[in-house]
């Protein structure tokens, strides 16, 4: 068989009865030329299954089975898989989110009209059906540092690989297995975008997102993930090129602000008082510093929430309770 174009990489764990529509709208791709390697990273409710019985019927889909690592490390075996195969481009799914039926012709087609190594697409999200389709928007160049700047800070380029396209070469199973359990995406789009002259942005929902509470994003968060998101803000102000430093700074600052809010919120807030301790310090440290909290790249949204965790905390969590109702 020739080399696919593209090989798209789906982390499967335990994705139950979404699993199947999602490799519907896989299969239904108006792009012919690609493969879809499914990652089967240790299920235990017959997801595995699932992904031999859709590979035996179609042989665009490749199954592989693993104990469980993680979605990094299914990604990262996903890549391997796919590189063998010779795939020129590199898509992402999660296994219980739905693809537009184009996306990947839209992409393709975005990164080839710009010239650019990455193409990308905005999402959105659903619970019971998923949204209609919708005709694919005009991509438009985002070149340095344009792109990075959006990376930070704008909702419709996201942190997430899966509303984007990668040319092969830029990714290795490293930069996706990278030590990182929360906001990994994060880390390896900065990296691969620190690399990258641009991207090609297509304003059109083409991935959509569904809202499982089971799914990992929404589970309860463990302590553990606000060191590692800090963590994750913390390596992108360090490795930041210097026309990036003051936009990776106040994303720094807007993490700190934005973690203590999802403590805040929380019912154990007690849980986290360790973290909350530390975030606190890293709030009002950086408060009147003209690279953090006096930063012109930080909203001023984020200001007024940083004075007010700093300077009266109580009512400021008694604001959280009451308007943050994600993420609790």
């Amino acid at each position: 068989m020739s080399a696919p174009r593209v090989a798209v990489v789906v982390p499967v764990y335990n994705a139950g009865s979404y699993l199947t529509p999602c490799l519907d709208a896989i299969a239904a791709q108006t792009l012919p030329d690609f493969v879809c390697v499914l990652v089967d990273d240790g299920s235990t409710d017959g997801s595995g299954a699932v992904c031999d019985a859709r590979s035996a019927v179609d042989p665009r889909f490749l199954t592989l089975h693993q104990k469980n690592a993680g979605v990094s490390a299914a990604r990262a075996a996903g890549v391997r898989c796919a590189l063998a195969q010779g795939a020129a481009w590199l898509a992402f799914c999660d296994g219980d989110d739905l693809y537009h039926p184009a996306i990947l012709q839209t992409l393709l087609a975005a990164a080839e009209s710009t010239r650019l190594s990455v193409a990308c697409c905005r999402y959105d999200t659903f619970t019971g059906t998923p949204p209609a389709g919708q005709p694919a928007g005009n991509a438009r160049p985002l070149r340095h540092p344009a792109h990075l700047k959006a990376l930070l800070h704008d909702h419709g380029v996201d942190f997430s690989l899966c509303n984007k396209l990668f040319a092969a070469p830029l990714l290795t199973p490293e930069l996706l297995d990278n030590g990182f359990s929360y906001n990994e995406d994060l880390v390896t789009n900065w990296q691969v975008f620190c690399g990258v002259e641009g991207l090609a942005f297509c304003d059109w929902v083409g991935y959509h997102y569904r809202q499982n509470a089971q799914s990992a994003s929404h589970r309860a968060l463990a302590p553990q993930s606000i060191d590692e998101q800090r963590r994750a803000a913390l390596f992108v102000r360090r490795t930041a090129p210097p026309d990036l430093q003051t936009d990776a700074d106040a994303f720094y600052y807007e993490k700190l602000v934005y973690l203590a809010s999802m403590i805040l919120r929380r019912d154990n807030a007690a849980d986290y008082r360790v973290q909350l301790h530390e975030l606190y310090a890293g709030i009002r440290a950086g408060l009147w510093d003209k690279r953090l909290g006096r930063s012109p790249a930080l909203p001023g949204f984020i200001r007024i929430s940083a004075l007010a965790t700093a300077l009266c905390p109580r009512l400021w969590r008694q604001v959280c309770r009451a308007l943050l109702k994600d993420r609790r």
